[in-house]
């Protein structure tokens, strides 16, 4: 399906120049909260809306960096109170982001403590949810 411009419009409704947008806004969403010392309340905005419908790997990897570096910037006492103000769905999300940095190879003992939190709140369930979902970040 294509709108009147001849730009294609995906299934969830956007189109990639809206997800190139909507990512940029996210990032400095999460820069103003980091930089206000508040890493929970950046952690929701990485997390909100990911380009799953988007089949433009370039703009799943833009997001990516986005969630994946603000993972990695987290001092290990606020991962918890940060993940245990998340609800399922973004905790599925958030594991999802955490298996793509795992798969990196780059800071793999931080995303193992992201895992093992999430795993605590979530359960089995989101590492089911997971690795089930056909969409992918």
């Amino acid at each position: 399906m294509a709108d009147e411009d001849n730009v294609e419009v995906i299934a969830g409704g956007k189109s990639d120049a809206e997800y190139k947008s909507d990512i940029a806004n996210r990032e400095r969403e999460c820069t103003k909260a980091l930089n206000m010392g508040k890493p929970q309340d950046a952690l929701p905005i990485a997390l909100a809306d990911p380009p799953i419908y988007t089949k433009t790997q370039a703009i799943k990897d833009q997001n990516a960096t986005v969630v994946l570096s603000l993972l990695g910037g987290f001092k290990e006492k606020d991962i918890e109170a940060s993940v245990n103000g998340l609800n399922d769905d973004q905790l599925d999300v958030l594991m999802k982001y955490i298996y793509r940095g795992l798969a990196a190879g780059e800071n793999s003992a931080v995303f193992l403590k992201w895992h093992e939190v999430v795993l605590k709140k979530g359960g089995m369930g989101t590492i089911i949810r997971t690795i089930s979902e056909k969409k992918t970040v």
